[in-house]
């Protein structure tokens, strides 16, 4: 359900959130290549433009939280590891199309 916020302060409050959570958005995609080789794999948070790398998405936040409890737009994110490729699709089905295929002979 949404609600309209007609109160200019919450307004306010709302909109310098997601200025402070899109300024470190920015700033981890500025900095990626200096982050992920320590944060593959693990979460990232971004606070104050700086970065908090953690096991767990709750450690990375509280850390993020704690260093600057100012910035209302902490940006988590967990790069993942490529395993191979990803198949967005219906896997059932798709296997059936597998299983269907003849195999062809192309020597007469």
């Amino acid at each position: 359900m949404f609600t309209k916020v007609t109160d200019p302060v919450e307004a306010a409050q709302m909109a310098a959130s997601h200025d402070q959570f899109m300024k470190n958005v920015k700033w981890l995609h500025s900095h990626w290549s200096n982050v992920l080789p320590q944060g593959m794999g693990k979460y990232i948070a971004v606070a104050g433009e700086e970065p908090f790398i953690a096991d767990s998405r709750d450690e990375a936040e509280r850390m993020a939280r704690e260093a600057h409890p100012e910035d209302q737009g902490v940006y988590v994110h967990r790069p993942r590891p490529e395993t191979g490729p990803r198949f967005y699709g219906f896997r059932w089905h798709m296997g059936d199309v597998l299983e269907r295929q003849e195999p062809t002979d192309d020597r007469g």
